[in-house]
């Protein structure tokens, strides 16, 4: 730092030394140092290990939000805490943990808001297209499920299918950024990082039921994102649009606990 070296060479010699000029230069140097110094003084990530309804979790967060949740018997452990590890200062925390646990409990119960509200720090994710993608998905209401083109659509990329798709495979905050609510365009549930089994545990508790065959049910309905309005699958609206601009309710009560209006076409009936 140039500002640097001019101070020291001031100081170095006495007799030149002028108390104005140096707390000018004080002055000027002080953001700089300022600056130097928050980057070595990392924050502090909070850490630990829950049991919770959906099998034991390695959770983490910063002062800024949840930084992660990893499904602790499905592997991967040492890759999530390498990737903290980079940016942030590991500090064990119980109390933290036992917070996160208690919010998933009470979303499992019933409270989405516990898991809705929660503020993220996306710090482990370093790929704008990929914060777009959960930001968004983070809007899909519980009891609802959005296809993976139907995502990429939204966030203006509707040939990026297969990024989504890597995206919600490498989430590193799920049920938070609820990538459990992405099915196939088929309408089959899909895979889950955590299982099949936990995705279906997660979409139950908000409502949202599947058939025999781990499919959208029959009586499902659809909403629009942008109207909405949610209508009968078999509804000329919905063959007349985009079906990338629907989200998927397992049945018109659960559109209509999510805000959604009947259509005056089809008259979907709860």
């Amino acid at each position: 730092m140039d500002d640097l070296n001019e101070i020291e060479e001031r100081l170095d010699n006495a007799a030149e030394v002028d108390p104005a000029a140096v707390a000018h230069l004080l002055a000027r140097v002080h953001p700089r140092l300022q600056r130097a110094l928050e980057r070595i003084a990392r924050p502090a990530a909070r850490i630990g290990l829950i049991q919770s309804s959906v099998g034991p979790l390695f959770v983490a967060e910063s002062d800024r939000g949840l930084l992660g949740v990893r499904f602790a018997d499905c592997g991967g452990d040492t890759a999530i805490l390498h990737a903290i590890r980079q940016k942030f200062d590991l500090r064990d925390d119980p109390a933290a943990a036992d917070r996160i646990r208690d919010e998933i409990e009470r979303a499992l119960a019933g409270d989405h808001d516990a898991v809705a509200n929660r503020p993220i720090d996306y710090s482990l994710v370093t790929s704008p297209f990929q914060r777009r993608a959960f930001a968004r998905l983070r809007q899909v209401p519980p009891g609802s499920v959005v296809t993976y083109q139907a995502l990429a659509a939204a966030i203006g990329a509707p040939s990026g299918q297969r990024a989504v798709g890597h995206a919600m495979a490498t989430n590193p905050i799920p049920i938070f950024v609820p990538c459990h609510r992405v099915i196939k365009s088929d309408g089959s549930i899909g895979n889950y990082g955590g299982g099949v089994e936990r995705k279906l545990k997660l979409l139950r508790a908000e409502g949202f039921r599947v058939d025999k065959g781990n499919r959208v049910p029959s009586e499902a309905v659809y909403g629009h994102w942008q109207s909405h309005i949610f209508c009968r699958p078999d509804c000329s609206a919905v063959r007349r649009s985009d079906r990338r601009k629907w989200i998927i309710f397992s049945d018109a009560d659960r559109a209509r606990v999510s805000g959604m209006r009947p259509c005056k076409l089809c008259c979907p009936i709860g």
